[in-house]
């Protein structure tokens, strides 16, 4: 914490490589978490890139900032869901979700096929949940983390994340019931 407060200091001094610093401990973890969010590897470096910049000008502009990492993880987390808001309304305008996952290479093309498939599927009905909702299903069964580390990213209390989870589940449940009523597949 010491640290982050001498380097956004050095940064209002003008020392160019001062921003490098402060903001290097936290760059994989801040990208993976928009790839998460996002599910785009370009999307998540726009997102990044925006939360770069606005983080800049909150230092150059005096922003009183206590913890910067928590606050800098917050920040690109927000950038993401703008842009994953942004992508949803793409979609559901266009309905094209083609390029939503890599392929894989190793499978058999059948396998590959119905696997893309369900994915696209599932990632469809992800998609289609609002954006905490949505959010929070990709923090917690994509991107691994605990309630806890949601909590910090996106400011909220566990008891939030808890509850939003839990509503999201319960949303995609419907949806697979609705489906196919007989063949429930929950491979969140």
């Amino acid at each position: 914490m010491h640290d982050e407060q001498h380097w956004m200091q050095q940064c209002l001094n003008g020392d160019r490589n001062a921003f490098y610093e402060l903001v290097k401990p936290h760059l994989n973890r801040v990208y993976s978490t928009s790839v998460a969010i996002l599910y785009s590897t370009h999307l998540a470096e726009d997102a990044v890139q925006n939360g770069m910049i606005e983080a800049y000008q909150a230092i150059m502009n005096g922003k009183e900032i206590r913890s910067f990492g928590s606050w800098f993880r917050q920040l690109v987390a927000m950038r993401a869901m703008d842009l994953a808001r942004a992508r949803a309304k793409q979609v559901q305008r266009t309905g094209d979700l083609e390029g939503a996952e890599p392929a894989d290479g190793q499978e058999l093309p059948m396998e590959s096929l119905l696997r893309k498939e369900e994915n696209t599927r599932l990632l469809s009905q992800v998609m289609s949940l609002d954006i905490r909702h949505r959010t929070v299903i990709v923090l917690y069964y994509y991107q691994e983390m605990s309630i806890e580390e949601i909590s910090e990213v996106l400011g909220v209390k566990a008891g939030t994340v808890k509850s939003r989870l839990h509503t999201a589940r319960t949303k995609l449940l419907k949806l697979n019931q609705k489906l196919d009523p007989k063949q429930v597949s929950f491979n969140v």
